[in-house]
């Protein structure tokens, strides 16, 4: 039987019609599966970057080691909590103060100043910053100590853990009474003759340069927990009082209070023992590492002093005429009181006291440290604060006392430090700005205990009040 050449063409239109409706449904669904899977990817990746990638992508490289982000940011939550917990302290200070004396201006301004400083140490590039550098730090003293063989054992770390809560495994120690050693200078009859026989001590009208905050100062915050809680202590013991023994710190007690510390420290900032200890061991490191390299700059607690006046005035012209009359005769305290613009010396011949280095400014301690004869005077110094004319009155090596020692080491070894870090290959990743956190956030209350305090300085004084 013959087919229907019309039937036939229809079947065929009809079949490949149908093909490519196939074919075009293929193609749809191919492309929504390859759409489907390129969001897929995307926000895959998106949750990797957020939860590992970028928790691994360094903010700084030093000599070729990385400080990963997740480092950087855990240090700089602690160093918030660091930051807020002293805003509690001085508040419970402050409340304690204003028990007694009340709500005085006079003393309101002194806390809601240092209040105010560590507010402006938590915005995000300050402490971002501030923390960064100490890392950076922190990495080129890990990088000198593995050079020199120096470690630090997990039973140091332990000891020091234990030390910071007041345990001490060996016994309680016993502080030695440190000797204070005054001076006893004695003049010469050119000192007599340049000045009177006692001479007052200012200290530091010219500070140096504030040193870069050092690790010490960031990692003895583990001392939080173990901090201590001012409190009224009775001046009258009641007559016949029982005589009670303390109750002897015990290493269980020891361990539930450094449990209760971890429990809070992962709840409020996500901090782990792990980090806990890493913290520890970056202060013991920094403590050793400073030790070995002062002993190998040979420097002691023992140190040159020396005793110098000054006039300061605002110009070169002017300095010179000052020391054209100096040379020319004219008495030095009649000069200091007429020329110096330094309000807090000039009326007792701009006397200094005895000094050590590291308490000026660099290019005045230079200038005074040059002099070598006892009334010998420099040519004007240019400094920060004008130009100066120093008188050298003595010069004699002295041990310092234990707060001149602890500063003076701790400028010497930043010194170490900043030329170890001018010598080392630093690459820092600028975006860290955009991954600074934010938490802990400063508690609503004490925000509003803040805010109150700060209001308290626009009122007027009371007057008889004693300043904290």
């Amino acid at each position: 039987m013959a087919r229907n050449p019309k039937l036939y063409l229809q079947s065929k239109k009809h079949q490949a019609r149908l093909e490519r409706e196939r074919r075009t449904n293929r193609i749809i669904v191919l492309g929504s599966i390859l759409a489907i899977a390129l969001v897929a990817i995307i926000v895959g990746y998106g949750i990797l970057d957020q939860m590992v990638l970028r928790n691994l992508r360094p903010v700084a490289v030093v000599n070729g080691e990385k400080i990963t982000t997740k480092e950087w940011q855990m240090m700089v939550r602690f160093s918030r909590q660091r930051l807020i917990n002293q805003m509690v302290n001085i508040l419970e200070n402050y409340q304690l103060f204003a028990q007694i004396y009340g709500n005085d201006p006079s003393f309101a301004s002194y806390y809601a100043s240092q209040l105010s400083q560590l507010q402006q140490q938590l915005s995000p590039e300050f402490i971002g910053q501030q923390v960064l550098d100490n890392m950076v730090e922190t990495k080129l003293l890990e990088q000198e100590a593995k050079k020199r063989n120096i470690t630090i054992s997990e039973e140091e770390i332990d000891q020091m853990i234990e030390e910071v809560f007041g345990y001490y495994r060996h016994g309680t120690p016993t502080l030695a009474p440190t000797p204070v050693e005054l001076a006893t200078s004695t003049l010469s009859p050119t000192q007599y003759a340049l000045v009177s026989p006692t001479p007052t001590s200012t200290n530091t009208p010219l500070p140096s340069k504030t040193p870069t905050l050092s690790l010490t100062t960031i990692y003895t915050a583990t001392q939080t927990q173990a901090a201590i809680t001012p409190t009224l202590t009775p001046t009258i013991t009641p007559t016949f009082a029982p005589t009670t023994t303390p109750t002897p710190y015990t290493y269980e007690a020891f361990q539930a209070d450094y449990q209760d510390l971890l429990k809070n420290y992962q709840e409020d900032i996500q901090l782990g023992e792990e980090d806990i200890r890493k913290i520890v061991y970056n202060q013991l490191l920094y403590e050793k590492m400073q030790e070995i390299i002062l002993n190998e700059l040979g420097i002691t607690q023992e140190q040159e002093v020396i005793w110098a006046r000054h006039i300061l005035v605002d110009d070169e012209a002017t300095a010179q005429e000052v020391l054209s009359k100096l040379q020319a005769g004219e008495d030095w305290t009649k000069l200091a009181a007429e020329y110096s613009t330094d309000t807090s010396n000039k009326d007792n011949g701009g006397d200094l006291g005895w000094f050590n280095r590291g308490v000026m400014v660099p290019e005045f301690e230079d200038a005074a440290f040059a002099l070598k004869e006892i009334g010998e005077i420099s040519q004007p110094i240019q400094t920060q604060f004008g130009f100066h004319i120093i008188q050298l009155l003595g010069r004699e090596r002295r041990r310092l006392s234990e707060s001149e020692w602890e500063q003076f080491k701790a400028e010497e070894f930043q010194k170490w430090l900043f030329d170890l870090r001018a010598s080392a290959n630093i690459e820092i990743d600028n975006t860290w700005q955009n991954r600074v956190p934010l938490e802990p956030q400063i508690p609503p209350e004490i925000q509003q205990a803040i805010s109150a305090l700060s209001s308290l300085q626009a009122q007027p004084a009371q007057e008889n009040i004693p300043q904290p």
